[in-house]
């Protein structure tokens, strides 16, 4: 990935920086000064890079999953619903 790149370390962190602070491509291509295209390319290579590593999370974890019906409360059940009626 980074073997045939055409940018400094410099500019790679500053690309990993705006790209943490959520600024999109073009405005990152404003601010360095180059192709918007090249800062599409590293945002899609970014984001495929957080997409594999949440799916090697999701697959570590898909097993062991357990959830308790504590967890979706309790169901109320409103009115006369089980009491006595006087009468």
């Amino acid at each position: 990935m980074f073997r045939n790149r055409k940018l400094s370390k410099h500019k790679v962190k500053k690309v990993i920086s705006c790209f943490c602070v959520d600024i999109n491509a073009t405005k990152t291509a404003l601010l360095l000064g180059l192709s918007r295209n090249t800062f599409n390319a590293w945002f899609n290579l970014f984001r495929r890079f957080i997409y594999f590593h949440q799916e090697a999370i999701k697959a570590q974890i898909i097993g062991n999953m357990e959830v308790d019906e504590a967890y979706f409360g309790a169901t109320r059940q409103h009115g006369f619903h089980g009491k006595l009626k006087r009468g």
